[in-house]
């Protein structure tokens, strides 16, 4: 695990934030068997307002998925921060050319995370989480094994993803 920024009590982003094996575990299970997961879009599920003009993401939830389970432990519990929290919610977001998510504060929850999964990202596909705040402001690369956690409020979005080929795939956590 190596922390590459953060902004202290509000976003920190991690760089091979799993073991290789356990990466792989759901990077495969993803990838592999995304046939099988039973995505459907963000709209009508979420606020009209993060996906106005744009393309919503595909999802789905997981639970009890046991790669998962270590990804929410580490989460919770890991060098760089404490979080001690009861509740984490596990959502595979799937986004295709002209996904994104609009600005937002996640403010239901106290943390949201973003796990990502591709390993082979071009800068050129877009898909970059941005944040804004009166501490920094700035963008986090899609760069597989790397984690990305955001206390509420911080104002962030996803900028939509531009290749046709690669979607840009993430396991989204949200904690109470």
């Amino acid at each position: 695990m190596n922390l590459i920024y953060s902004i202290p009590n509000e976003l920190y982003y991690i760089k091979n934030f799993l073991d290789y094996n356990n990466y792989k575990k759901i990077h495969n299970a993803i990838f592999k068997e995304r046939k099988n997961i039973k995505l459907h879009s963000s709209k009508g599920v979420w606020d009209d307002g993060l996906i106005n003009n744009i393309i919503p993401p595909e999802r789905a939830i997981v639970s009890k998925y046991h790669p998962f389970e270590i990804l929410k432990t580490l989460t919770n519990h890991n060098k760089f921060y404490k979080l001690q929290l009861k509740h984490i919610t596990t959502t595979i977001h799937y986004m295709k050319k002209g996904s994104g998510i609009n600005w937002h504060s996640d403010a239901s929850w106290n943390y949201g995370a973003t796990y990502y999964i591709n390993n082979r990202w071009n800068s050129q596909f877009g898909g970059e989480l941005m944040f804004t705040s009166k501490n920094g402001h700035g963008y986090i690369p899609v760069v597989g094994n790397s984690l990305v956690l955001i206390k509420s409020p911080l104002e962030h979005k996803v900028n939509p993803v531009l290749s046709q080929i690669v979607p840009r795939v993430s396991v989204q956590m949200f904690m109470k």
